[in-house]
């Protein structure tokens, strides 16, 4: 299995800047952030001199008719335009967002099911016994991918923490299509919180 150290061992998971992470063909396939990292990713766009853009993906209302987004797609199509082709490093490793650190998991919410994806170069190469093990031993999943599950498991604290604060202020679900026929003002959650938790 790739990344093991000796035979029998568990695996630890390794970049192998291949670049396929990076690389999105389709709008479902690009990262999900949270509002704070989508004004970070608006920054450093700033900064960077490049163009990015974000639509939102999930939103509540609360019965005066405030709405909050909880989340936003990051709305890429072809290489992120942070990735640098050249090196096949990201220029922007110590700030990007938890959807990019936690990969090649995946998580599915509201679910909360992990998942490793297949197009990481590094699970292609460990193949089907490093999946086998994984569904066998799902608390392997900490040793084989650390730093990621950190992120994921950040990812999941953060959004029920949200979850629960929505359920106790009575904010339903609004589908993002009728965001600004519905809603009289909308925020993003942090603000929201921020300004009337």
């Amino acid at each position: 299995m790739a990344g093991s150290e000796a035979s029998g061992s568990v695996p630890r998971f390794t970049c192998l800047f291949c670049d396929t992470c990076c690389f999105f063909r389709e709008e479902y396939e690009a990262p999900v952030v949270f509002p704070w990292e989508k004004r970070v990713l608006e920054d450093l766009a700033e900064e960077y001199s490049v163009a990015v853009s974000f639509k939102p993906l999930q939103a509540y209302a609360s019965t005066d008719g405030d709405c909050v987004v909880l989340l936003y797609r990051w709305l890429i199509k072809g290489f992120c335009p942070f990735f640098d082709t050249s090196t096949k490093r990201c220029r922007i490793h110590g700030v990007k967002p938890l959807a990019c650190r936690m990969y090649p998991l995946l998580l599915e919410m509201p679910t909360g099911r992990l998942m490793v994806s297949r197009k990481c170069l590094w699970v292609e190469k460990a193949g089907g016994k490093l999946l086998e093990m994984l569904a066998a031993k799902p608390e392997l999943i900490a040793r084989v991918f650390p730093g990621e599950f950190q992120a994921a498991t950040e990812v999941l604290v953060e959004w029920h923490s949200i979850m629960r604060f929505l359920r106790e202020k009575g904010f339903e679900p609004v589908a993002v299509e009728e965001l600004n026929s519905r809603c009289r003002r909308i925020y993003d959650i942090d603000e929201y919180i921020a300004r009337f938790g």
